[in-house]
């Protein structure tokens, strides 16, 4: 009985990331390429939309705090759930760029809400079963959603469908992913934090994590939104777009258990350095290799390496916090929304002024390096007394 509601709970978390991440939010990347050619916008307005998105999901990330939330979770949870699969559609009705940045933001508000308060309400049911290895299993649903929904956009495209009837068919999809959720969502689970260390959080340690996912936020996202287009525009990597951004939902699927796992080992905060520089590695390698092995191996490593990160970031900060985990999933969220918000415009203006993804995606590499240093809890190096008082 304990493991068939473990594993009821891990299907609602998955499913919820599915409709809400890796589709409400992720779709965007493989249909993108067809709006920019049916539509005949440039990336920059491209990358601005995707901004929308993102800074939606800062304003989540924020909202999530109040007090007037700290009772009504499920609730929210559910709403939210609606919200996102309504701006999913929304996107099919209208093509003026006004209207896709009003519903990019709302759909980025309710996805962050779907991922703050489906975690609040997913991982203290799952750790509460003394499975905290499991907690973040839900994160699955990312690589899922963008499995799911880039195999139905290369398919509906290829059968010679526009734009606008990718956006109705993904939405289809986060129909089916809601009907477990509303069937089978536990009740809010009121838990104390578990790390040992209780007296010893609010400190440095948290703050670093926070810098170094707000530049994670930057440093994934460039690549994240514009890959699939790259493979369409890209001499000799145009048939590599049928299946790039597939990659990354596969590559990514098995890494959420993977890197806990590899975590505990070696601890969190080493894990998420490795995941990062692996990710920074990995970014660079369409501009080190321009062709199709550099952007295969781009997808592979970004698929691997960030969905885990992000599991991996709120799990290393709820240790690092003495608040509730939605608060500091809320603040951790935050500054991974900034970071994200900046990178698609900023990574749109480079990409149409220079006329190719290198530099963007240099320096994407580049802040992902840093960020992995960053990321290392700096209680390894320093005095705990010290870094207590910090």
């Amino acid at each position: 009985m304990k493991n068939y509601r473990i594993l009821v709970l891990i299907l609602i978390g998955t499913s919820a990331l599915a409709l809400a991440i890796g589709i409400g939010r992720f779709t965007y990347t493989p249909i993108l390429p067809f709006m920019l050619e049916e539509l005949n916008i440039t990336k920059t307005v491209g990358g601005l939309i995707a901004s929308w998105n993102f800074f939606g999901y800062l304003c989540g990330s924020l909202l999530s705090i109040s007090s007037i939330f700290r009772k009504k979770i499920k609730f929210v949870f559910f709403i939210s759930i609606v919200f996102s699969i309504s701006t999913t559609f929304l996107m099919s009705i209208n093509d003026e760029i006004i209207f896709f940045i009003v519903v990019r933001f709302i759909s980025g508000l309710s996805s962050a809400f779907v991922l703050i308060f489906g975690t609040a309400l997913i991982l203290p049911s799952i750790q509460a079963f003394g499975e905290k290895s499991l907690s973040t299993s839900h994160f699955m649903g990312v690589g899922f959603g963008i499995v799911i929904s880039s195999i139905l956009v290369t398919i509906l495209g290829n059968l010679g469908f526009h734009w606008y009837d990718l956006w109705i068919g993904v939405t289809i999809l986060s129909i089916i992913l809601a009907i477990p959720i509303f069937i089978y969502s536990p009740n809010e689970t009121f838990q104390h934090s578990y790390s040992q260390n209780s007296n010893y959080k609010n400190n440095i340690g948290f703050t670093l994590i926070t810098i170094s996912y707000g530049l994670y936020g930057f440093g994934y996202v460039i690549l994240g939104t514009f890959i699939s287009t790259m493979a369409r525009e890209t001499t000799g990597l145009e048939t590599t777009e049928m299946y790039i951004w597939l990659l990354v939902g596969l590559a990514g699927i098995p890494m959420v258990i993977f890197w806990p796992w590899f975590g505990k080992k070696i601890g969190n905060d080493l894990a998420l350095f490795l995941a990062c520089a692996i990710m920074g590695l990995g970014i660079l390698m369409p501009v080190l290799l321009e062709n199709k092995v550099g952007i295969i191996s781009a997808s592979i490593l970004l698929g691997s390496t960030f969905i885990p990160i992000t599991a991996l970031a709120l799990l290393e900060g709820q240790s690092r916090y003495s608040g509730s985990i939605r608060v500091s999933t809320a603040i951790l969220t935050s500054s991974f929304s900034v970071g994200q918000m900046i990178g698609p415009y900023f990574g749109g203006v480079i990409i149409d002024l220079f006329n190719s993804y290198n530099i963007a995606l240099s320096i994407s590499s580049i802040l992902l390096f840093i960020a992995s240093i960053l990321m290392i809890n700096p209680t390894r190096f320093v005095n705990r007394k010290f870094t207590d008082i910090l």
